[in-house]
């Protein structure tokens, strides 16, 4: 069975789950009913059950402020 994953840069990957009631396993973007945001140089969850919008801009500031830090 698939799931929904969506990579975010080359960081963070967003990943539909079923929720900590059934133990955060990824599902179909459809059945979701949280996004965890999984940081992936560090192979750690930094983000549980988020709505699919909030995940995504939790993506995107981290990597706004990581690319300013770089820049300076």
């Amino acid at each position: 069975m698939s799931y929904f994953q969506m990579k975010v840069g080359n960081r963070f990957t967003i990943v539909a789950t079923n929720g900590a009631a059934n133990g955060h396993q990824p599902v179909h973007k459809s059945e979701a009913t949280g996004f965890d945001v999984i940081d992936r140089r560090i192979c750690r969850t930094v983000a549980r059950d988020e709505p699919f919008e909030s995940a995504f801009d939790f993506c995107t500031r981290r990597l706004a402020v990581i690319a300013t830090k770089s820049a300076q």
